[in-house]
């Protein structure tokens, strides 16, 4: 009897410590934000033509990505600022659809330093 108690809470607690994992893990991928630099190519009122700088990661994505802004979002600044040609700093979750161009989603769009 001793023996079936003491292996059913080894396998509880291994549920558990999978059950942890697996959650760190999706809670992990939720926090994740990438920032890089690109060129404005084209305004379309709520979504920008992007082309990231020379020597960002997202270069080797797309040479043009869209960035669409999500119209709820209150804490995004209104993209009538960034006109073709102008250097922006853009924040987005790290996913990038693969399409032509790529799209994202951003986060936070400013004027780069």
């Amino acid at each position: 009897m001793n023996k079936k108690i003491i292996l059913t809470i080894i396998l509880l607690i291994g549920l558990i410590i999978a059950l942890s994992i697996i959650n760190n893990i999706k809670n992990n991928d939720n926090d994740v934000e990438e920032t890089f630099k690109a060129t404005v190519l084209e305004n379309k009122g709520n979504s920008l033509l992007v082309e990231p700088i020379e020597g960002e990661d997202e270069l080797n994505s797309s040479d043009k990505i869209s960035l669409t802004v999500p119209v709820n979002d209150a804490t995004l600044k209104d993209l009538s600022e960034f006109s073709p040609g102008s250097i922006v700093e853009i924040t987005y979750n790290g996913e990038i659809m693969e399409s032509y161009p790529a799209q994202i989603r951003a986060i936070d769009v400013k004027l780069a330093n």
